[in-house]
């Protein structure tokens, strides 16, 4: 008697969870609804399972990078590369220009920081978001005041969307190594920065470096290199993070 009034019970409860979850599905409203070409996007997303991998809000696999802001830091062409070529655990899906530009109208549409930052999992608590964001926190706080020519490289470093696919102090999910690390001489570092790695998905920054912003940017990179320590212990300390879930469209995605 007691086993069937238990199982009455869970099922009063689940059948009012799918109530409610139907209720929440199709009282759902969208701000701005995604565009024809972020449509086709998102049906290339589903069908090739990025959300394996990848997260948008919160939702998806951790293997490779959260993608919520990814139009914000990748631009086209880098995006293109990965799509056509991969990149470490990036399969090669042979993306033609079409696809492509409707993969990055869907991300374009889906990088609303008024809804939330995506990498919530690495514990971003700047404005900016991100790895990267929290790195900018405590850049100051470590080592002081930052020369001139790092703090230019540091933007030229953003501005380019080297942070797309960097991550600070380690080797990314796509294979981008650790700058802090690098062997390069001087010469060699320029020569990537300059022309990219062929055949590689490491393409020249866009816009091209001048002659001052070369030197910035390498100054930034030892930079990271001699004060490596320090920062890996800030980085590594728990952040908060800041969303607000309400406000997703959970079933967009």
């Amino acid at each position: 008697m007691v086993d069937a009034t238990i199982k009455k019970t869970m099922m009063t409860v689940l059948v009012a969870a799918f109530v409610v979850q139907t209720a929440l599905v199709y009282s759902d409203e969208r701000q701005e609804p995604l565009s024809a070409d972020a449509l086709a996007g998102r049906e290339l997303w589903h069908a090739n399972a990025c959300q394996v991998c990848h997260q948008v809000y919160g939702q998806g696999g951790f293997l490779g990078p959260d993608l919520t802001n990814a139009s914000s830091r990748v631009d086209n062409a880098r995006l293109g590369l990965l799509l056509r070529e991969g990149s470490g655990q990036m399969p090669a899906l042979g993306f033609t220009d079409e696809q492509v530009a409707h993969v990055a109208a869907y991300l374009k549409e889906l990088d609303r920081p008024d809804l939330g930052r995506g990498q919530l999992r690495l514990g971003a608590r700047s404005e900016a978001g991100g790895p990267w964001g929290r790195f900018a926190d405590v850049m100051d706080g470590v080592v002081g005041d930052v020369p001139s020519d790092v703090a230019d490289g540091y933007l030229a470093f953003q501005e380019r969307s080297c942070t797309g696919c960097h991550m600070p102090l380690r080797t990314s999910a796509v294979g981008a190594p650790d700058l802090s690390l690098t062997a390069l001489s001087e010469e060699e570092f320029r020569g990537v920065l300059v022309n990219g790695r062929p055949g590689t998905i490491m393409v020249a920054p866009t816009p091209p470096l001048g002659a001052e912003d070369l030197a910035a940017v390498s100054a930034f990179i030892r930079w990271l290199g001699e004060h490596r320590a320090g920062l890996a212990a800030v980085l590594d300390a728990p952040g908060q993070r800041a969303v607000d879930w309400s406000a997703i469209p959970w079933w967009e995605f």
